[in-house]
């Protein structure tokens, strides 16, 4: 798939939070022109198709795409070998929204639902017996009907010869025979969104996804610093880094992995103008249970992203690691909702401390938690993080309930953290059969009432991502310090001080935009596959944008929890830090 980078000639400085209605709004200097994003490639370097969802608040300027990082010398076939290119106009006239769909060499089955086998509960052992008697007939019958060349075939397919020599493989450690399988990439396909007079840019990319559903991704800009928490390099699992280089210089960056009892590995990367690269994070730290990535951008205008995927399944089997939190002393993770199912949701934080040994206090934002401060304990003790290493922290958490993370620094150390949430698939597909995706954490910053907030940004609704076409979703808020009141698509939305709230979005759900009075609230929009039975006809909750009791998320899986975000944000971010809501 691609990356999308969206530019302009002046630079525009976007923060994390949406002004409550009524409050002063900054106003930039100057009329900005145009804004740069850049969409991860989820469908590694194009193995895969993959689709861009893009809008814009209003109808000014033109959005046309490109070819990331490719010179007018560079032959851009060599970059993509289906010959695909993007059409030169994206957004033109009166349209807010659009989209792209970039090719793949392989397309992943259907999914089908999973068959309701709740019918042979009541079925007597005679009945189950005839029934496994008709099966056998009917695997005999159809054998009998094939012909002596497809039952030669069949018995080839079966049992392909082994190579002449396995003698080479005698020397290898177990690490080396696992790491034979995995997928090399060397590049990446980006996808260049240049604006003219635009502001307000926002995109989303959207994978096949393994067996929870679709795999999302939030698009940003380039950044100084980027930092990615979560993925083990352990046998299953092969982690990869993508760098791109949108500048016409080299580039210079230092990638630094923090993994349990050891020091960081600091790895000093030069990439020429206009390369996409990657590397295997098992190369760069093998055999860690959970790895905490910071790259730092010297020279240059990078993009960096990360993607966790098994070692022995297919391309479009993998996980967006999401860009999280830069260090800080609070951050909230999610707010998501734990797929339904049997017992606790056996989750995991991953917490490093990149400057200075930490200990840190993780609390549930969640209904009854109470305000800040007061949040009901998800880990009853202190959790200590030595200096430079990283340390994954089991969690269990309530299924199909909005809540939130919070991790709290008690020192003044600061810390970096992300969540690793089970995805719910059925067991035994996707990562080592430990489907899982990644969840980033949004910075509080502490204020003077001991509550969270962030500064203030633009005044223009937040964009809400379609919902993918074979997939459910939902919109979640959490508030952890102050009452607040959201407005989706008209819509009012009250979410209680402490609390989570989620509400779930229609099939086919074309996209729309998000505001915020009181706060601060954070907010994600989950997908997964949708459940056998919705939560109600129009796909919403309750009257007041809560869940219905049955827990009715219309959603049986989670395959992505993405950050509701302004475009130049790459993290879930605190939407307003105003008065709280009255009413």
């Amino acid at each position: 798939m691609g990356t999308i980078a969206v530019a302009g000639t002046a630079a525009v400085v976007a923060t994390a939070a949406l002004l409550p209605a009524g409050a002063p709004v900054p106003v930039p200097l100057g009329k900005p022109s145009g804004r740069t994003l850049v969409c991860p490639d989820l469908g590694v370097a194009g193995r895969v198709p993959t689709r861009i969802d893009l809008t814009r608040p209003d109808t000014s300027g033109r959005v046309t795409a490109a070819l990331a990082g490719l010179t007018p010398a560079r032959d851009e076939a060599a970059r993509t070998p289906d010959g695909w290119r993007p059409p030169s106009a994206v957004l033109a006239g009166d349209e807010r929204r659009g989209h792209l769909e970039t090719p793949g060499e392989r397309r992943p089955p259907p999914r089908t639902p999973a068959p309701d086998l709740s019918v042979l509960a009541g079925l007597s052992e005679t009945d189950l017996r005839n029934l496994a008697d008709q099966r056998a007939r009917d695997d005999l019958s159809a054998l009998a009907r094939l012909s002596p060349a497809e039952r030669a075939e069949i018995t080839r397919l079966a049992g392909p010869p082994a190579p002449d020599d396995l003698a080479a493989l005698a020397g290898l450690s177990p690490g080396e025979r696992a790491a034979l399988p995995r997928l090399a990439v060397s590049f990446g396909r980006p996808v260049a969104l240049r604006g003219t007079d635009v502001t307000g840019l926002a995109a989303t990319v959207t994978a096949p996804g393994g067996a929870a559903g679709p795999a999302r991704a939030r698009c940003g800009p380039p950044s100084g610093w980027s930092w990615f928490a979560g993925p083990a390099t352990v046998a299953g699992h092969d982690p990869l880094l993508f760098l791109a280089n949108l500048g016409v210089a080299p580039a210079r960056l230092s990638v630094r992995v923090h993994t349990p009892g050891r020091a960081p590995t600091v790895t000093e990367v030069t990439l020429p103008a206009g390369a996409t690269v990657s590397r295997r994070l098992a190369a760069i730290a093998p055999e860690a249970a959970a790895t905490v990535v910071g790259v730092e951008t010297r020279a240059g205008r990078v993009v960096s992203w990360l993607v966790d995927r098994p070692s022995d399944g297919e391309p479009w089997e993998l996980a967006p690691v999401p860009a999280t939190a830069t260090p800080g002393h609070a951050a909230l993770l999610g707010p998501l909702v734990a797929p339904a199912g049997t017992g606790g949701a056996q989750a995991s934080v991953v917490v490093a401390a990149p400057a200075g040994g930490a200990r840190v206090r993780v609390r549930l934002v969640t209904a009854g938690a109470g305000p800040a401060g007061a949040d009901e304990v998800v880990v009853p003790d202190e959790v200590v993080v030595p200096d430079g290493e990283a340390v994954s922290v089991p969690v269990t958490l309530p299924r199909a309930a909005a809540l939130a993370v919070r991790v709290e620094a008690l020192g003044p150390a600061p810390v970096v953290a992300g969540l690793r949430l089970p995805t719910g698939a059925a067991q035994g597909t996707g990562l080592a059969g430990d489907d899982a995706v990644w969840v980033p954490a949004a910075s509080l910053t502490a204020t003077g009432s001991g509550g969270a907030g962030l500064p203030a940004a633009a005044a223009s609704p937040v964009d809400v991502p379609p919902v993918p076409s074979d997939a459910a979703g939902a919109l979640v808020l959490a508030a952890p310090a102050g009452r607040a009141t959201a407005r989706l698509d008209g819509r009012a939305i009250t979410v209680p001080a402490g609390d989570a709230v989620a509400v779930p979005l229609p099939v086919g759900y074309p996209g729309g935009g998000l505001t915020v009075a009181g706060g601060p609230v954070v907010a994600t929009e989950l997908v997964g596959l949708p459940a056998a039975r919705a939560a109600g006809a129009d796909g919403r909750g309750g009257q007041d944008g809560r869940p219905s009791q049955d827990g009715g998320l219309a959603i049986r899986t989670v395959s992505s929890v993405l950050p509701i975000a302004t475009s130049g944000a790459a993290a879930p971010v605190a939407l307003a830090a105003g008065p709280a809501a009255a009413g």
